[in-house]
C-alpha cells in the first residue's frame, strides 16, 4: 500500500521520470546498483527468506538426537559388559580362579576340602560335589553336598569373595563327631573380619544327619528339609529343620515335624523341636534347652512337653501292647526332662509325669489276671478295661530299660490299678501291681473265694498285690495261685464244692 503523501496514480510519463532519476541512498545501500543495457539504473535486492521459527519441530528433533545418543551408549555399554561377562568366565572358570576358591571355602569353614566340576556363570556358581572334612576335636566331622548351586555377585568374578543370596543343594550328608571334643578345632585359621564366602542362606532339599560313627550312629535323622541362615534378626546363626525321619537304637521311630535352631558360640539352644510318632499325626512330643556339644563332661538337659501323644512313642510298642493310650505331660516341667551326655559313653534318660489325653482312655490287656477277673465276675469289660476319668503314672526310659511306676488308673464303681512295671531291652517284665475291685461287683459275684482273696474294702475298693513277669508278648502274674491257695471262710449254703480255678476261668 502506497503512502499517504504519493498520488494513487502516476502517468507514464512520471514513471519513467522516477525510474531515471537516482535512487535514495539507504536503498542503494541495502542492495546493489546496477545499469541495464538500454542505460537504466537499478537496484539489485538480495532476494530474502521467509523464516518462521517452529519450537515443536526443533524439540522433535533434539528428543531424535538424545535417543539416538542413548541408544548408542547403551549398545557400545552391552557390547563391553558381553565382553567383559565373557573374559570373567573364562577368568572364573580356570585353574587359578579354581584354587582361589578352595581358598575361600578352606578359611570360611575350617575344614579341607573336595571340590569337583566347579563352573561358573554370569548368574551362578555350579559344582557336581562339594566335601568338607573337620580335623578330630571338632563336633564337625565331613559334610558331603551333591550338585551346589550358588547365587554370586559381580565382585565375586575378581576372586576376592563368593557372595550371594543363597545357596542350595538338593541333598547331603552331615556327620557328627560325639566324645571328648576340642573347642572347635580348625584345618585354616578363622580370619578376624568378614569370611571370603557369604550368604545370607545355606538350603539342602533333602538332608542326613548322623550322629556318632557312621557305620552305627547313635541318632540317625533322614530326609529332612534344612535351611540355614548365618546372619539373623537376634544376631545369632538360625538353623530350620523340617520333615524328615529320626530313629535311635532302642527308642520309637519318630517323625521330624520342625526345629528351630540358634547358634551361639559353642552352645545350641534349641528354641523348639516338634517330633511325632512314625504312625501318628496327632500326637506332639515338644523338646527346648540348650546343648554344648564341646562340654562332654557336662550333661544336656531338654524339657519335654507332649501332647496328645501316644504312649506307645515313648514306652515302645512292645509295652503298648499292654498299657496304651494317649497321654500328655503333666504341668510341671521339672519333673519331664531328656537328659543325655555325648561323652566317650553316651547316655540318654527320658523321665516325663502324664496323664491321660482329656480326649482318650487308657487301655490294659493281656495280663492273665484281667482274664480271671471278667469270668469270676462274669464282667467282660475287665478283660479290656478302660480308663477314661483319671489316669496318671510316670514313664522313665533309661539304658534300654522301660519304667512305669506310680502308675494309678481308676474307673469308679469297677477297678483301679496301682503299682509299677519294667521292661528290661529283651522284653523281660518284672514289677507289681495292687489291683482294686470295687467292693460292690465283688459282693455282686457272691464268691467266697473273691470275698477271702482281696482285702478288707478301703475307700470303696478290695485289694489285691500282684506280681509281675514273663515277657512283653506274654505276661504272666501269680493270680491263678493265690486264687488257688485261697481257702474260703465258709462254705455256701447249699453244701456244693467250691469251684476250682479252672472251672471259673475256662471259656463256655
Amino acid at each position: 500500500m502506497s503512502a499517504p503523501s504519493e498520488p494513487e496514480k502516476y502517468s507514464i510519463d512520471e514513471m519513467m521520470d522516477r525510474l531515471k532519476s537516482q535512487p535514495p541512498e539507504e536503498l542503494i545501500e541495502d542492495g546493489e546498483l546496477v545499469t541495464r543495457t538500454d542505460g537504466s539504473q537499478a537496484i539489485r535486492v538480495r532476494k530474502r527468506k521467509r523464516r518462521s521459527q517452529q519450537p515443536q519441530k526443533e524439540q522433535r528433533q533434539h528428543a531424535l538426537r538424545t535417543r539416538m545418543i542413548q541408544a548408542s551408549s547403551a549398545l557400545i555399554l552391552l557390547l563391553l559388559a558381553i565382553f567383559l561377562a565373557g573374559v570373567a568366565v573364562i577368568l572364573a572358570n580356570s585353574a587359578p580362579f579354581r584354587a582361589q576358591v578352595l581358598r575361600h571355602i578352606a578359611l570360611s569353614s575350617g575344614a579341607s576340602v573336595e571340590l569337583e566340576q566347579f563352573r561358573m556363570n554370569p548368574t551362578s556358581a555350579n559344582a557336581g560335589r562339594v566335601a568338607l572334612t573337620w580335623p578330630e576335636g571338632n563336633v564337625l566331622r565331613q559334610l558331603s553336598l551333591r550338585n551346589v548351586r550358588a547365587d554370586v555377585a559381580l565382585s565375586s568374578f575378581f576372586g576376592q569373595s563368593l557372595t550371594g543370596d543363597e545357596l542350595t543343594c538338593p541333598e547331603g550328608t552331615l556327620e557328627l563327631r560325639v566324645g571328648p571334643l576340642a573347642t572347635s578345632p580348625r584345618t585354616a585359621a578363622a580370619l578376624a573380619d568378614n569370611p571370603p564366602i557369604r550368604y545370607n542362606r545355606y538350603a539342602i532339599a533333602k538332608a542326613h544327619v548322623l550322629l556318632g560313627e557312621p557305620a552305627a550312629p547313635l541318632i540317625r535323622m533322614q530326609n529332612a528339609q534344612v535351611s540355614f541362615y548365618p546372619v539373623s534378626a537376634k544376631d545369632r546363626a538360625q538353623l530350620l529343620l523340617s520333615g524328615g525321619e529320626v530313629t535311635s537304637h532302642g527308642w520309637p521311630k519318630l517323625r521330624l515335624d520342625r526345629a528351630h535352631i540358634e547358634l551361639r558360640d559353642a552352645e545350641m539352644d534349641i528354641v523348639s523341636l516338634r517330633l511325632r510318632h512314625e504312625s501318628d499325626p496327632r500326637g506332639v512330643l515338644e523338646l527346648r534347652g540348650t546343648v554344648a556339644p564341646y562340654a562332654a563332661q557336662r550333661a544336656a538337659t531338654l524339657a519335654v512337653r507332649l501332647e496328645s501323644y501316644l504312649l506307645t512313642g515313648i514306652a515302645g510298642p512292645e509295652l503298648g501292647r499292654l498299657i496304651a493310650g494317649r497321654i500328655d505331660t503333666t504341668p510341671d516341667d521339672t519333673s519331664n526332662v531328656l537328659t543325655f551326655s555325648l561323652g566317650p559313653e553316651p547316655t540318654a534318660t527320658l523321665a516325663l509325669a502324664f496323664r491321660n489325653s482329656p480326649a482318650g482312655s487308657m487301655e490294659v490287656h493281656g495280663f492273665p489276671f484281667l482274664f480271671g477277673l471278667a469270668q469270676t465276675l462274669g464282667d467282660e469289660w475287665f478283660e479290656h478295661p478302660a480308663f477314661e476319668n483319671d489316669a496318671h503314672a510316670t514313664i522313665q526310659r533309661a539304658d534300654g530299660c522301660v519304667t512305669l511306676r506310680d502308675l494309678d488308673f481308676e474307673t469308679k464303681g469297677r477297678l483301679a490299678l496301682r503299682g509299677a512295671l519294667t521292661m528290661t531291652p529283651d522284653q523281660r517284665l518284672s514289677g507289681h501291681l495292687e489291683v482294686g475291685v470295687a467292693t460292690a461287683m465283688l459282693k455282686a459275684s457272691k464268691s467266697r473265694v473273691l470275698d477271702a482273696l482281696f482285702s478288707p474294702p478301703t475307700e470303696s475298693f478290695r485289694w489285691l498285690t500282684l506280681k509281675i513277669g514273663g515277657t512283653a508278648t506274654a505276661p504272666s502274674d501269680n493270680f491263678k495261685e493265690l486264687f488257688q491257695a485261697t481257702s474260703p471262710s465258709s462254705r455256701p449254703n447249699s453244701g456244693t464244692d467250691i469251684p476250682s480255678f479252672e472251672d471259673l476261668t475256662t471259656p463256655k
